[in-house]
């Protein structure tokens, strides 16, 4: 998630602002909070012994990480084709 949230960034340096640019502003902000829960719930469990409810828990924490990253490869995508560059 922190690749993730540093993609974001260099998505938004990009940015051009209007439309994309005011959504990237809440995508970080989505990101950033995911990435305080990846933490917290990491420092929650640190004690725990593994059982199925954390294997789970971490593919769903996995799936969600790999989702956010193809939300991110799609708008740097769409940002190729409006903008015409490469970010």
């Amino acid at each position: 998630m922190v690749y993730n949230l540093l993609r974001v960034f260099q998505l938004r340096s990009k940015a051009m602002g209007g439309l994309i640019g005011d959504r990237l502003v809440h995508l970080i902000a989505f990101i950033a909070s995911f990435a305080v829960g990846y933490f917290a719930v990491l420092l929650l469990i640190w004690s725990r012994t593994p059982d199925v409810l954390l294997w789970i828990l971490s593919l769903l924490l996995t799936f969600g990480a790999v989702f956010v990253l193809l939300v991110l490869r799609l708008v740097r995508a769409i940002m190729q084709a409006v903008l015409g560059n490469t970010p």
